[in-house]
């Protein structure tokens, strides 16, 4: 408990969106406090599969990848930390014609928006690419497709901020958020706090802060499922993602495979329940074997689920909550572990200079109806 803090920035989230904005506002030089309601990195930025792949990304996303995988490659040096990165390059599958149609549509929009990918006939594929089924009937290949850890990434940002000398407030509720044309009032359960800008990066509980300020952010929520198996031989030679969003394959340095893709789980964020189905999880394992037959050999060790807020075009908020020069808010980003880094660097040159380094007028806050 403290009587009152004073800061530049207070950032309400301390996921991977919140604890990037935090990182670059400190290198800055602007002083930073985050508010965490639980502990940070420990919903959807900790649960993920760690994917950093460009193919499963909607084109308007492509060139924002792009620049993320440039962030990515520095973060160790950056942040002090080994965060397991690695560019294994990928393929995104099909198993029906159908699948190849839809397979190649999406090739030609994100070539036009500047991804390097290539179309593989069956022959090929075969021949590369061994270890997949003979379902796979075409794929594409993305030599930029990566993985990297949550679990070291999110120790190594917490370290560097806290060398940066951000304050950090864990299991802290805010009751109520007050502002101005110049302060931002917080009173939560561990005291009040004053700050000249916030920065909602709450991830699914984001809409229910802008709440607090009388604004409406539309989102929906996912609860996504990822299982994790036993340590193996080689099993799975690169990233595998799927023509129609419903599958994402790795194996990761340790020889485990992670499983996701999508598959719903079961809760909400009032009830503060994350289950997972196992009705989904059976369906989300049949079709991993199908296109991985050596992960039928392998013991799944464990399954969980982590909540996704999701805009209604699937594309992120990012930008100046309508109405407010000085509050700010980044979520809703499908692929958020893969984004956030920049999009952390973007929401800081927003609200440090006016002037982001590339262009988020497409993911403003008042596309729809919010206000």
């Amino acid at each position: 408990m403290f009587s009152k803090q004073l800061s530049d920035v207070v950032v309400v989230g301390g996921g991977v969106m919140g604890l990037f904005t935090a990182l670059n506002l400190a290198e800055q030089g602007r002083s930073v406090t985050v508010v965490e309601c639980g502990r940070i990195w420990s919903e959807a930025s900790a649960v993920n599969a760690g994917s950093l792949a460009a193919q499963n990304k909607l084109p308007p996303l492509v060139p924002y990848t792009l620049a993320a995988f440039d962030v990515w490659k520095s973060l160790p040096e950056r942040i002090g930390c080994d965060v397991d990165y690695h560019q294994t390059g990928g393929y995104k599958i099909a198993t029906t014609p159908e699948e190849v149609a839809r397979l190649r549509t999406s090739l030609e929009a994100q070539c036009a928006a500047g991804l390097p990918i290539r179309f593989m006939e069956p022959e090929e594929i075969r021949s590369e690419t061994p270890w997949l089924s003979d379902k796979v009937l075409a794929a594409t290949y993305c030599e930029l497709d990566s993985f990297a850890s949550p679990i070291r990434t999110g120790p190594g940002v917490h370290k560097a901020l806290c060398r940066l000398g951000v304050t950090i407030l864990e299991d802290t509720h805010i009751r109520s958020i007050k502002a101005s044309s110049k302060m931002v009032h917080l009173d939560t359960d561990a005291g009040a706090i004053d700050a000249r800008q916030l920065a909602i990066t709450a991830g699914a509980w984001s809409g229910k802060v802008a709440a607090m300020l009388g604004s409406r952010v539309d989102m929906s929520l996912d609860v996504n499922m990822v299982s994790v198996t036993e340590p193996a031989q080689f099993t799975i030679g690169k990233i595998v993602t799927h023509a129609r969003g419903i599958l994402t394959l790795k194996q990761v340095s340790n020889g485990s495979c992670l499983i996701g893709g999508g598959w719903q789980g079961n809760g909400s964020i009032d009830d503060q329940r994350k289950d997972v189905d196992p009705d989904q999880l059976t369906h989300n394992f049949i079709l991993a074997n199908e296109i991985i037959p050596g992960l039928g050999l392998l013991h799944i060790l464990r399954s969980w689920a982590g909540y996704e807020g999701v805009s209604p075009d699937s594309l992120p908020y990012l930008g100046q909550l309508p109405g407010f020069d000085n509050i700010f808010m980044a979520a809703c980003a499908r692929g958020g572990f893969t984004l956030g880094p920049l999009f952390g660097q973007l929401l800081c040159e927003l609200m440090t200079t006016g002037k982001p380094s590339m262009p988020l007028e497409a993911f403003h806050l008042a596309r729809f109806d919010n206000a």
